[in-house]
Protein backbone atom coordinates (compact mmCIF):
# COMPACT_ATOMS: atom_id res chain seq x y z
CA UNK A 1 0.00 0.00 0.00
CA UNK A 2 1.04 3.60 -0.52
CA UNK A 3 0.76 6.78 1.48
CA UNK A 4 -1.25 9.40 -0.38
CA UNK A 5 -1.58 12.98 0.81
CA UNK A 6 -3.11 15.95 -0.97
CA UNK A 7 -2.39 19.12 1.02
CA UNK A 8 -4.84 21.82 0.04
CA UNK A 9 -2.09 24.44 0.00
CA UNK A 10 -0.41 22.60 -2.88
CA UNK A 11 -3.42 23.20 -5.07
CA UNK A 12 -3.63 26.97 -4.59
CA UNK A 13 -3.00 29.04 -7.69
CA UNK A 14 0.53 30.39 -7.59
CA UNK A 15 1.09 34.12 -7.23
CA UNK A 16 4.64 34.34 -8.52
CA UNK A 17 3.76 34.95 -12.16
CA UNK A 18 4.30 37.99 -14.32
CA UNK A 19 2.38 41.13 -13.50
CA UNK A 20 2.14 40.26 -16.46
CA UNK A 21 -19.77 39.34 -27.94
CA UNK A 22 -22.59 38.16 -25.87
CA UNK A 23 -23.39 34.55 -26.74
CA UNK A 24 -26.10 32.61 -24.95
CA UNK A 25 -27.59 29.34 -26.12
CA UNK A 26 -29.07 26.11 -24.89
CA UNK A 27 -29.54 26.89 -21.21
CA UNK A 28 -31.12 23.87 -19.52
CA UNK A 29 -30.52 25.05 -15.95
CA UNK A 30 -32.70 27.49 -14.00
CA UNK A 31 -30.84 27.43 -10.71
CA UNK A 32 -29.99 30.70 -9.00
CA UNK A 33 -26.42 31.97 -9.20
CA UNK A 34 -24.15 31.42 -6.22
CA UNK A 35 -24.08 34.65 -4.24
CA UNK A 36 -20.68 36.31 -4.18
CA UNK A 37 -18.91 33.92 -6.57
CA UNK A 38 -17.83 35.15 -9.98
CA UNK A 39 -17.44 32.18 -12.32
CA UNK A 40 -15.34 32.57 -15.47
CA UNK A 41 -14.52 29.79 -17.92
CA UNK A 42 -11.60 30.41 -20.27
CA UNK A 43 -11.42 28.41 -23.48
CA UNK A 44 -8.79 27.99 -26.18
CA UNK A 45 -9.18 26.57 -29.67
CA UNK A 46 -7.06 24.55 -32.08
CA UNK A 47 -8.92 25.86 -35.14
CA UNK A 48 -10.28 29.39 -34.62
CA UNK A 49 -7.36 31.08 -32.86
CA UNK A 50 -9.78 32.50 -30.28
CA UNK A 51 -9.66 32.75 -26.51
CA UNK A 52 -13.06 33.09 -24.83
CA UNK A 53 -13.98 34.36 -21.37
CA UNK A 54 -17.44 33.04 -20.52
CA UNK A 55 -19.04 34.59 -17.45
CA UNK A 56 -21.21 31.85 -15.92
CA UNK A 57 -21.99 33.72 -12.71
CA UNK A 58 -25.65 33.90 -13.75
CA UNK A 59 -26.39 30.86 -15.89
CA UNK A 60 -29.52 32.52 -17.22
CA UNK A 61 -27.48 35.45 -18.53
CA UNK A 62 -24.20 34.02 -19.83
CA UNK A 63 -21.88 36.56 -21.45
CA UNK A 64 -18.69 36.13 -23.41
CA UNK A 65 -15.61 38.23 -24.21
CA UNK A 66 -13.77 36.74 -27.17
CA UNK A 67 -10.19 37.60 -28.12
CA UNK A 68 -7.99 36.78 -31.06
CA UNK A 69 -4.92 34.93 -29.83
CA UNK A 70 -1.51 35.09 -31.44
CA UNK A 71 -1.87 31.30 -31.58
CA UNK A 72 -4.03 29.60 -34.20
CA UNK A 73 -3.71 26.23 -32.44
CA UNK A 74 -3.82 26.44 -28.66
CA UNK A 75 -3.62 23.48 -26.27
CA UNK A 76 -3.38 24.15 -22.55
CA UNK A 77 -4.51 27.36 -20.88
CA UNK A 78 -4.11 28.85 -17.40
CA UNK A 79 -5.27 32.14 -15.85
CA UNK A 80 -3.68 34.01 -12.94
CA UNK A 81 -6.42 36.28 -11.50
CA UNK A 82 -4.12 38.17 -9.12
CA UNK A 83 -2.08 39.55 -12.00
CA UNK A 84 -4.79 39.32 -14.70
CA UNK A 85 -2.42 37.20 -16.75
CA UNK A 86 -3.17 34.30 -19.10
CA UNK A 87 -0.79 31.53 -20.21
CA UNK A 88 -1.43 29.54 -23.39
CA UNK A 89 0.55 26.60 -24.78
CA UNK A 90 0.56 27.03 -28.54
CA UNK A 91 1.11 24.27 -31.06
CA UNK A 92 1.14 26.71 -33.98
CA UNK A 93 3.73 28.95 -32.27
CA UNK A 94 5.56 26.05 -30.55
CA UNK A 95 5.69 28.24 -27.49
CA UNK A 96 4.21 29.21 -24.14
CA UNK A 97 2.57 32.60 -24.66
CA UNK A 98 1.86 35.09 -21.86
CA UNK A 99 -0.94 37.68 -22.22
CA UNK A 100 -1.01 40.43 -19.59
CA UNK A 101 -3.82 42.77 -18.49
CA UNK A 102 -6.46 40.59 -20.09
CA UNK A 103 -9.36 42.42 -18.48
CA UNK A 104 -8.34 45.72 -20.05
CA UNK A 105 -9.07 44.40 -23.54
CA UNK A 106 -12.39 44.79 -25.30
CA UNK A 107 -14.14 41.79 -26.81
CA UNK A 108 -12.80 41.16 -30.30
CA UNK A 109 -9.35 42.55 -29.52
CA UNK A 110 -6.24 40.89 -30.95
CA UNK A 111 -3.96 39.85 -28.09
CA UNK A 112 -0.22 40.30 -28.43
CA UNK A 113 1.87 38.18 -26.06
CA UNK A 114 4.04 40.18 -23.68
CA UNK A 115 6.31 37.16 -23.13
CA UNK A 116 7.20 33.93 -24.90
CA UNK A 117 9.10 30.98 -23.49
CA UNK A 118 12.80 31.19 -24.27
CA UNK A 119 12.88 27.65 -25.67
CA UNK A 120 10.17 26.32 -27.95
CA UNK A 121 7.93 23.43 -26.94
CA UNK A 122 6.91 20.95 -29.62
CA UNK A 123 3.30 19.75 -29.86
CA UNK A 124 2.07 20.88 -26.40
CA UNK A 125 -1.07 19.35 -24.91
CA UNK A 126 -1.64 20.76 -21.41
CA UNK A 127 -0.29 23.09 -18.72
CA UNK A 128 0.07 22.58 -14.97
CA UNK A 129 1.26 25.20 -12.48
CA UNK A 130 3.32 24.71 -9.30
CA UNK A 131 4.73 27.79 -7.61
CA UNK A 132 6.80 29.62 -10.21
CA UNK A 133 7.04 26.50 -12.41
CA UNK A 134 5.06 25.87 -15.59
CA UNK A 135 4.87 22.23 -16.69
CA UNK A 136 3.85 21.49 -20.28
CA UNK A 137 3.00 18.00 -21.52
CA UNK A 138 4.18 17.41 -25.08
CA UNK A 139 3.22 14.74 -27.60
CA UNK A 140 5.85 13.27 -29.90
CA UNK A 141 5.86 15.44 -33.04
CA UNK A 142 6.93 12.58 -35.31
CA UNK A 143 8.22 8.99 -35.45
CA UNK A 144 11.74 10.04 -34.46
CA UNK A 145 10.58 12.29 -31.61
CA UNK A 146 9.74 11.44 -27.99
CA UNK A 147 6.99 12.41 -25.58
CA UNK A 148 8.20 15.05 -23.16
CA UNK A 149 7.52 17.28 -20.19
CA UNK A 150 8.90 20.83 -20.45
CA UNK A 151 9.48 22.65 -17.17
CA UNK A 152 9.73 26.44 -17.29
CA UNK A 153 10.33 29.02 -14.59
CA UNK A 154 8.09 32.08 -14.70
CA UNK A 155 9.50 35.47 -13.62
CA UNK A 156 8.24 39.04 -14.22
CA UNK A 157 10.49 39.29 -17.27
CA UNK A 158 10.83 35.80 -18.72
CA UNK A 159 9.53 32.27 -19.12
CA UNK A 160 12.79 30.33 -18.87
CA UNK A 161 13.32 26.64 -19.62
CA UNK A 162 14.60 24.69 -16.62
CA UNK A 163 14.35 21.04 -17.67
CA UNK A 164 13.11 18.71 -20.38
CA UNK A 165 12.04 15.22 -19.31
CA UNK A 166 11.54 12.52 -21.92
CA UNK A 167 8.96 9.83 -21.26
CA UNK A 168 7.69 6.79 -23.09
CA UNK A 169 4.10 7.70 -22.24
CA UNK A 170 1.88 9.72 -24.55
CA UNK A 171 0.80 12.21 -21.91
CA UNK A 172 -2.13 14.57 -22.44
CA UNK A 173 -3.87 16.16 -19.45
CA UNK A 174 -1.78 16.71 -16.32
CA UNK A 175 -2.11 17.98 -12.76
CA UNK A 176 0.47 18.30 -10.00
CA UNK A 177 0.17 18.00 -6.23
CA UNK A 178 3.24 19.08 -4.32
CA UNK A 179 6.06 17.23 -6.07
CA UNK A 180 3.91 14.50 -7.67
CA UNK A 181 2.67 14.76 -11.26
CA UNK A 182 -0.36 12.83 -12.56
CA UNK A 183 -0.74 12.44 -16.33
CA UNK A 184 -3.59 10.99 -18.37
CA UNK A 185 -2.02 8.66 -20.94
CA UNK A 186 -3.68 9.06 -24.34
CA UNK A 187 -4.88 5.99 -26.21
CA UNK A 188 -4.98 4.08 -22.94
CA UNK A 189 -6.98 3.41 -19.79
CA UNK A 190 -4.26 4.53 -17.39
CA UNK A 191 -2.85 7.44 -15.41
CA UNK A 192 0.91 7.76 -15.01
CA UNK A 193 2.22 8.90 -11.60
CA UNK A 194 5.61 10.59 -11.27
CA UNK A 195 6.83 11.02 -7.69
CA UNK A 196 9.50 13.60 -6.80
CA UNK A 197 8.87 15.11 -10.21
CA UNK A 198 11.02 18.23 -9.87
CA UNK A 199 13.97 16.27 -8.49
CA UNK A 200 14.70 14.77 -11.90
CA UNK A 201 17.49 15.93 -14.17
CA UNK A 202 17.26 16.43 -17.92
CA UNK A 203 16.71 13.17 -19.76
CA UNK A 204 14.41 10.19 -19.50
CA UNK A 205 11.98 9.83 -16.60
CA UNK A 206 10.02 6.72 -15.73
CA UNK A 207 6.58 6.66 -14.15
CA UNK A 208 6.64 5.36 -10.58
CA UNK A 209 3.14 3.96 -10.89
CA UNK A 210 0.25 3.45 -13.28
CA UNK A 211 -3.39 3.61 -12.19
CA UNK A 212 -5.65 1.64 -14.53
CA UNK A 213 -9.27 2.77 -14.89
CA UNK A 214 -11.70 -0.06 -15.59
CA UNK A 215 -13.97 0.75 -18.54
CA UNK A 216 -11.86 3.65 -19.86
CA UNK A 217 -10.55 3.59 -23.45
CA UNK A 218 -8.53 6.71 -24.28
CA UNK A 219 -7.98 9.20 -21.46
CA UNK A 220 -7.15 12.84 -22.19
CA UNK A 221 -8.51 15.31 -19.65
CA UNK A 222 -7.82 15.03 -15.93
CA UNK A 223 -8.61 17.26 -12.96
CA UNK A 224 -8.83 16.82 -9.20
CA UNK A 225 -11.05 18.37 -6.52
CA UNK A 226 -9.06 18.45 -3.28
CA UNK A 227 -12.03 19.60 -1.17
CA UNK A 228 -14.26 16.69 -2.14
CA UNK A 229 -11.40 14.26 -2.88
CA UNK A 230 -12.73 13.55 -6.38
CA UNK A 231 -10.81 12.70 -9.54
CA UNK A 232 -12.39 13.49 -12.91
CA UNK A 233 -11.27 11.96 -16.22
CA UNK A 234 -12.23 12.79 -19.81
CA UNK A 235 -12.33 9.72 -22.06
CA UNK A 236 -12.61 10.17 -25.84
CA UNK A 237 -13.29 6.45 -26.37
CA UNK A 238 -12.53 5.69 -29.99
CA UNK A 239 -11.17 9.01 -31.38
CA UNK A 240 -12.76 8.15 -34.75
CA UNK A 241 -16.19 7.78 -33.13
CA UNK A 242 -17.85 11.13 -32.39
CA UNK A 243 -20.50 9.73 -30.06
CA UNK A 244 -18.78 7.44 -27.52
CA UNK A 245 -17.11 9.94 -25.19
CA UNK A 246 -17.36 9.68 -21.41
CA UNK A 247 -16.50 11.43 -18.16
CA UNK A 248 -15.43 9.22 -15.25
CA UNK A 249 -15.66 10.39 -11.63
CA UNK A 250 -13.81 8.63 -8.82
CA UNK A 251 -15.01 9.77 -5.41
CA UNK A 252 -12.79 9.29 -2.35
CA UNK A 253 -9.87 9.00 -4.74
CA UNK A 254 -7.08 9.40 -2.19
CA UNK A 255 -8.65 6.76 0.06
CA UNK A 256 -9.00 4.31 -2.81
CA UNK A 257 -5.53 4.98 -4.18
CA UNK A 258 -3.87 4.70 -0.77
CA UNK A 259 -5.17 1.17 -0.44
CA UNK A 260 -3.96 0.01 -3.84
CA UNK A 261 -0.78 -1.75 -4.82
CA UNK A 262 1.29 -0.32 -7.65
CA UNK A 263 0.02 -0.88 -11.19
CA UNK A 264 -3.45 -1.75 -9.92
CA UNK A 265 -6.91 -1.07 -11.34
CA UNK A 266 -9.70 1.09 -9.95
CA UNK A 267 -12.80 -1.05 -10.40
CA UNK A 268 -15.90 0.14 -12.21
CA UNK A 269 -17.83 -0.17 -8.92
CA UNK A 270 -15.81 2.84 -7.68
CA UNK A 271 -16.39 4.88 -10.84
CA UNK A 272 -19.39 7.00 -11.85
CA UNK A 273 -19.62 7.62 -15.59
CA UNK A 274 -21.47 10.14 -17.74
CA UNK A 275 -21.93 8.80 -21.28
CA UNK A 276 -24.56 8.35 -23.98
CA UNK A 277 -26.24 10.22 -26.81
CA UNK A 278 -28.02 12.74 -24.55
CA UNK A 279 -24.74 13.88 -22.97
CA UNK A 280 -23.35 15.25 -26.27
CA UNK A 281 -20.02 13.69 -25.30
CA UNK A 282 -18.06 12.54 -28.34
CA UNK A 283 -14.43 13.49 -27.73
CA UNK A 284 -14.12 15.33 -24.38
CA UNK A 285 -10.52 16.53 -24.04
CA UNK A 286 -10.36 18.70 -20.91
CA UNK A 287 -12.15 19.14 -17.57
CA UNK A 288 -12.61 21.72 -14.81
CA UNK A 289 -14.67 21.44 -11.61
CA UNK A 290 -16.42 24.13 -9.57
CA UNK A 291 -16.66 22.85 -6.01
CA UNK A 292 -18.91 25.74 -4.93
CA UNK A 293 -21.75 25.12 -7.38
CA UNK A 294 -20.87 21.40 -7.81
CA UNK A 295 -20.59 21.86 -11.58
CA UNK A 296 -18.31 19.89 -13.87
CA UNK A 297 -17.20 21.60 -17.09
CA UNK A 298 -15.72 19.86 -20.12
CA UNK A 299 -14.25 20.82 -23.49
CA UNK A 300 -16.11 18.64 -26.01
CA UNK A 301 -14.05 18.74 -29.19
CA UNK A 302 -16.13 16.85 -31.78
CA UNK A 303 -19.84 17.50 -31.20
CA UNK A 304 -21.06 20.36 -33.42
CA UNK A 305 -17.45 21.32 -34.11
CA UNK A 306 -16.72 22.02 -30.44
CA UNK A 307 -18.74 22.81 -27.32
CA UNK A 308 -18.25 23.82 -23.71
CA UNK A 309 -20.57 21.62 -21.65
CA UNK A 310 -21.48 21.66 -17.97
CA UNK A 311 -22.93 18.85 -15.87
CA UNK A 312 -24.37 18.70 -12.40
CA UNK A 313 -22.01 16.85 -10.06
CA UNK A 314 -24.71 14.30 -9.27
CA UNK A 315 -25.27 13.49 -12.95
CA UNK A 316 -24.50 9.97 -14.13
CA UNK A 317 -25.38 7.85 -17.13
CA UNK A 318 -27.03 9.27 -20.24
CA UNK A 319 -27.97 12.70 -18.87
CA UNK A 320 -28.26 16.02 -20.68
CA UNK A 321 -25.74 18.75 -19.87
CA UNK A 322 -27.14 21.57 -17.75
CA UNK A 323 -25.40 24.11 -19.98
CA UNK A 324 -23.90 24.10 -23.48
CA UNK A 325 -22.05 26.73 -25.49
CA UNK A 326 -20.71 26.39 -29.02
CA UNK A 327 -16.94 26.96 -29.13
CA UNK A 328 -15.37 26.10 -32.49
CA UNK A 329 -12.33 23.86 -32.11
CA UNK A 330 -12.36 23.97 -28.30
CA UNK A 331 -9.19 22.29 -27.07
CA UNK A 332 -8.71 23.28 -23.43
CA UNK A 333 -10.45 25.11 -20.59
CA UNK A 334 -9.57 26.84 -17.35
CA UNK A 335 -12.08 27.71 -14.62
CA UNK A 336 -11.63 30.71 -12.31
CA UNK A 337 -14.03 31.11 -9.37
CA UNK A 338 -13.57 34.10 -7.06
Amino acid sequence: MKKFTLPAIALLVATAFTSCSTDTEGIDDNSAPINGAKVTLFTSSNTSGKINMFDFTDRNNITNKSFKSASTDGNGIHYDPLNDCLFEASRSESNVLVFENLGNNESGAALAPSLRSDVQVENPRDIAIAGDKIIVSSDAAGPNDSNKFYIYESTPNAVRLVNIYETGNQSWGIFIVGNTLYAAVDNSDRIAVYNNFFDNQNGEVTADDFIFIEGAQSLRGITYDSVGDQLFLADVGNPLNDSDGAIHTIKNFSVIYSGMNNFATIASSDIETITGSSTLLGNPVDLEYDNISKTLYTAERSTNGGMALAFDMNTTGNSKPMMKQSVAGISSIYLNVE
